[in-house]
């Protein structure tokens, strides 16, 4: 039985129910990957990519894949021959091999025996992280890690209101919207990006919104062809101030998103380098053994329909150690620079 969560921030979770043994935890796990990852996946390049990692469990284990077999070395000696199944593309034929590997390696290892339930979460690490984005098998006992509260700041000088946001979280619209009320002198804000690694996307959305009145947002597809949503803005207030928006080589994922729509839907000047380039959604699994299964689901896009993931966005005034220039903008880490800030007040002073 499957049950399934939408959180808010666009994280799905999977809960299944206990199996009774490796065999269909594993299949259960390849499935998900198989048929929830944004782009085709190879199940046999997939298994065997996990498999290569048993040498990490004792180093005599040694896995080997051969044209029409996969073997399992002991001690140079071959304790186990697997055929590849006739239908290459089968789910359950590889997760009896992977299964049959790790009890053939339990049997004859006393590392293995000792470590039975790490070596099977190992190996669907090392399969997930063979997928090469951003997918990952987090292990039943890996202690997840604290969110940090946002960090944000804001501060003004007349004219100007400056806001930093390092992070996201879901008081980010509403300080936003509270620092540009507190100071109601401001002529035009200043968004620092620039080390923003992005987090929940609805929160950019949100914090978009205070800026947008009508429009696309942001574009989201999966792998099937009816998944295409679109975020759209529909305010009848908003903050209608000039904007410009600082980003760097660390301006990622959702931020990006956030950096792209202001540009696009509200002329927000951007001030900086290209960013990072990452432009896709992690939905969550969670499993009955406590592993979970980060995997990249989708994909996002700027409203004009640009592609960021890998390529980034571009700044309006590229800075590259402190100088505007004219040729390509490469990345660059500018977090803290105050030249950025100071160019982006003179371009602002043009439009007041």
């Amino acid at each position: 039985m499957i049950k399934k969560f939408i959180a808010f921030s666009f994280t799905i979770i999977l809960s299944y129910s206990a199996y009774a043994d490796d065999r269909a935890f594993i299949s259960t796990v390849y499935d998900t990957i198989v048929s929830k990852h944004l782009t085709p996946v190879d199940i046999e390049q997939l298994a065997i990519a996990g498999l290569k990692s048993i040498s990490s469990i004792d180093k005599e284990l040694v896995f080997s894949d051969g044209n029409d077999n996969v073997y399992l070395y002991s001690h140079r000696q071959i304790a186990g021959v697997w055929h590849k199944p006739k239908k290459a593309n089968s789910i359950k034929s590889w997760a009896e091999i992977t299964s049959g590997i790790i009890d053939k390696a339990v049997k004859i290892s006393p590392a293995a025996r000792k470590n039975e339930v790490f070596m099977t979460e190992n190996i669907l690490y090392h399969a997930t992280a063979a997928l090469g984005d951003y997918s990952k098998y987090r292990f039943s006992d890996e202690v997840e890690e604290d969110i940090e509260s946002a960090k944000i700041s804001a501060q003004s000088d007349g004219d100007f209101l400056y806001i930093q946001i390092l992070s996201f979280d879901n008081n980010s619209p509403e300080y936003i919207k509270n620092s540009i009320l507190r100071y109601p002198s401001t002529k035009a804000v200043i968004l620092d990006l620039r080390g923003n690694k992005g987090g929940q996307l609805n929160v950019a959305i949100d914090i978009a919104k205070l800026f947008i009145d009508d429009g696309i947002i942001v574009t989201t597809k999966g792998k099937e062809t009816d998944s295409t949503k679109y975020y759209i803005a529909k305010e009848e207030e908003v903050f209608n101030l000039p904007l410009a928006v600082l980003i760097d080589q660390n301006t990622a994922s959702s931020a990006e998103a956030l950096a792209s729509a202001l540009h696009e839907q509200a002329q927000a000047v951007l001030v900086g380098t290209q960013t990072f380039g990452k432009g896709t959604i992690q939905s969550i699994f969670a499993f009955d053994n406590g592993g979970k299964l980060a995997l990249t689901t989708e994909e996002f896009f700027t409203p004009s329909g640009s592609k960021i993931q890998n390529i980034g966005i571009w700044p309006d005034y590229c800075i590259i150690n402190n100088q505007v220039i004219d040729g390509p903008c490469t990345r660059q880490e500018r977090s803290g620079n105050p030249a950025d800030i100071e160019f982006a007040k003179q371009i602002l002073s043009e439009q007041l």
